[in-house]
């Protein structure tokens, strides 16, 4: 297949190398900017948004807006498509739109192309929270509202409160894949970005997805970020070395068979994902285990 329709808003055309996002033509690769701050940060987006990168991926919790906006200063604005997310405490309406607010001033910009919500919090009514987003919407100073780090339960009750959710960000490489959120995704016109595609760099030394590289003159790396697109989602790499930054832009000059791409489903499929844990030290744990009715008060 060509083409994937993955939102009324968003189509991935996979052969062209392209993310289409209300008919404006992106790269299909989008830039990850965690855990990169300061000097070494804005040396890196710099680098990406000359090798090509113009997807431009943030969130409070990182900490880089400054930089970012330094990287990108005499850039035009709107060939950029820059997401941020907001944090788990900070959903409550009121918050949502200071949280919004000081992004938009440090980031020197007046809107953001995507707002997500960084992590689910089953303390905050989601109603209230989509419709401030909504809201924030109809001002311009946001053009699409996503969710992270959800599952399907999440989903299924956002959506029942018909405003308009453009993108899932969730974690995604040859490790582990949630199938059947990816499906829902689909069958709900929901676009797709992955976190954490090559897995932190241990996809590199990967002896399956090394083989399968060889035959078409690519690292590991390389054909993880290609499975990910043949699925039809957005991977979002980072990286400080110029060389991997322009590696990750350059697979759109070969394709992965259909038994290749079962092969790495088949492992993916059957793999853990990160956890958040009270351990973690974040002050909540990730709600990735609860029922539709646990999910979030109405």
């Amino acid at each position: 297949m060509h083409m994937f329709a993955s939102s009324h808003l968003v189509e991935v055309d996979i052969e062209g190398g392209v993310c289409k996002i209300e008919e404006i033509g992106y790269p299909i690769i989008g830039f990850g900017t965690y855990p990169l701050t300061g000097k070494v940060c804005s040396t890196a987006v710099e680098q990406a948004a000359k090798i090509g990168y113009r997807i431009i991926d943030t969130a409070t919790f990182y900490e880089n807006f400054d930089s970012i906006a330094q990287a990108l200063k005499g850039q035009d604005r709107h060939h950029f498509y820059i997401i941020s997310k907001v944090w788990h405490d900070k959903q409550f309406p009121e918050d949502l739109r200071k949280d919004l607010d000081r992004t938009l001033e440090q980031l020197q910009t007046d809107y953001l192309d995507a707002y997500l919500l960084h992590w689910p919090n089953s303390k905050v009514s989601i109603k209230k929270t989509l419709a401030a987003m909504e809201e924030l919407r109809q001002q311009k100073k946001i053009r699409h509202i996503g969710l992270s780090n959800v599952s399907v339960n999440h989903l299924k009750k956002a959506l029942e409160k018909g405003i308009p959710i453009t993108w899932v960000q969730v974690e995604m490489h040859p490790y582990f894949y949630d199938r059947e959120l990816l499906n829902f995704c689909r069958e709900h016109s929901i676009a797709v970005q992955a976190w954490r595609p090559l897995d932190l760099g241990r996809i590199t030394e990967d002896t399956m997805l090394n083989e399968m590289g060889k035959k078409y003159g690519k690292t590991a790396c390389q054909v993880a970020l290609r499975w990910i697109i043949q699925h039809g989602c957005i991977p979002l790499p980072g990286s400080k070395n110029e060389n991997h930054i322009r590696e990750n832009l350059d697979i759109m000059n070969f394709a992965l068979s259909k038994e290749e791409m079962q092969k790495i489903d088949q492992r993916a499929s059957t793999g853990n994902r990160c956890r958040l844990k009270e351990e973690d030290g974040f002050g909540f744990t990730d709600e990735l285990d609860l029922s539709y009715d646990e999910c979030w008060p109405n």
